[in-house]
């Protein structure tokens, strides 16, 4: 019987040190190869993925949870975040040229130096040309 409860006991450590590391890591690294695969990733789970440096031109993100996620200096040019949730994500010199935020929760992002030329802002107006680091309406 004590070698069943130390395998049962084994089990159960593995089964929250899984757990632990999923809510730790955030994003489903399913969704992430899919999205690489595919560029589309709607309503998925992203949150604290590191997709610094990288091109994700025309990506389909409507309503995906970005929630602390490192998007810096990543080209955006024509994304679709339309609902996305970007709470406290990093768009440092990101490229959002043309991309859609319309219902996009930015809460806490950091959009220094980012490129915001013609981007559908929350409000769903674009931002004016100039717009960099903020957006001008």
């Amino acid at each position: 019987m004590t070698t069943r409860r130390v395998v049962l006991g084994s089990c159960a450590v593995v089964v929250h040190l899984f757990l632990i590391a999923q809510l730790l890591y955030g994003f489903d690294a399913k969704q992430l190869e899919q999205f690489r695969k595919t560029n589309k990733c709607q309503k998925c789970d992203l949150s604290n993925a590191k997709l610094a440096n990288l091109d994700l031109s025309y990506a389909d993100l409507s309503s995906a949870n970005l929630t602390g996620a490192d998007l810096s200096a990543a080209t955006l040019y024509s994304a679709n975040l339309s609902g996305a949730v970007l709470v406290n994500a990093n768009l440092t010199n990101a490229n959002l040229y043309d991309a859609n935020l319309s219902k996009a929760d930015l809460k806490g992002a950091s959009v220094a130096g980012a490129n915001l030329h013609n981007a559908i802002w929350p409000n769903g107006k674009p931002c004016k040309m100039g717009s960099v680091g903020s957006c001008k309406q």
